[in-house]
């Protein structure tokens, strides 16, 4: 019998995530027979079949299942290892890789940094935006620490990923003061003016249809649109009423402020964040420090 080494685990694990022999071959660089024999051996070594064919596919077999749970926790590890030296190119400054979701808010993610910084000024930040399936395989993969987003965990997405909610910021309609003067019964006399929402899928954008349908109104949609920099600014030049989170118009320039309608209105639509981590052997004490001590509610 062959002696059991890393070389084979690897290329079944690689062979498990790519789905098929001939896609592994190309990560691999080896030759598909030479891949194949490699997987035989593997197989005869553990005395298990660990894939079966479906439609010229490689399903799992139960034991693939539990080969591959203790392939990715080896993997894994080697990768935080080769993470933490390559956070040694930072001469020592600590380090961290952050996910967000495109339709997190700017103002939130200057709250987020702002913490961070605070915290450590040396911090060395590497930041992407990217869809959350990106970014959820990059938590997978050690490319990120962390990811910053406006949608709930989903249970389905793996028992290492975690999630926490770390605040909620109250949406406010508001408009230019020559157009908000014409609003005064709110949100009454929302109806028939025009409305600049968010673009969905944000979560906000469904909460807010429904906001509107509960109170009978039917604005003119002047547009959905995602950058809520861009709402704001057309809002400024009076085209319509936005519906932007309260920390934006507070930390808009002096000199660009919109009126907030409805001020003794009580809120019931809210943006929320929540930060989504993974279950590491040893955790970024960066992270450590904001799954502690980061939240607001404004």
């Amino acid at each position: 019998m062959i002696p059991f080494n890393y070389h084979h685990l690897y290329y079944f694990y690689v062979i498990a995530q790519e789905g098929s022999i001939a896609r592994a071959t190309e990560e691999l660089r080896l030759a598909q027979p030479t891949l194949s024999a490699q997987l035989k051996q593997f197989e005869d070594f553990l005395d298990v079949k660990l894939f079966t064919r479906e439609n010229r596919k490689l399903i799992l077999t139960e034991e693939g299942h539990k080969v591959l749970s203790y392939a990715k926790m080896i993997f894994d590890i080697g990768q935080e290892l080769k993470d933490r030296m390559v956070d040694l190119s930072y001469k020592g400054r600590p380090h961290i890789r952050i996910g967000v979701s495109n339709y997190v808010p700017k103002t939130m993610i200057d709250l987020f940094l702002d913490f961070i910084l605070k915290n450590n000024l040396q911090t060395y930040i590497h930041l992407q935006k990217d869809k959350m399936e990106k970014l959820i395989q990059d938590l997978e993969d050690h490319l990120l620490d962390i990811v910053l987003t406006d949608t709930p965990f989903e249970a389905s997405l793996g028992g290492d990923i975690q999630h926490k909610f770390v605040g909620k910021i109250p949406i406010v309609f508001c408009a230019h003061p020559k157009l908000a003067r014409k609003i005064k019964r709110f949100p009454k006399d929302l109806d028939n003016h025009p409305l600049i929402l968010p673009a969905a899928p944000r979560q906000i954008a469904y909460t807010l249809k429904e906001f509107l349908y509960e109170h009978h109104i039917e604005p003119k949609i002047l547009g959905e649109i995602q950058d809520i920099e861009t709402v704001r600014r057309l809002a400024l030049r009076g085209y319509g009423i936005a519906a932007i989170n309260a920390l934006t118009v507070k930390e808009a320039p002096a000199k660009q402020k919109l009126e907030i309608l409805g001020k003794n209105f009580k809120h019931t639509i809210y943006e929320k964040v929540y930060i989504i981590t993974k279950q590491r052997k040893q955790v970024n004490p960066i992270v450590e420090t904001v799954l502690k001590q980061f939240s607001f509610d404004k």
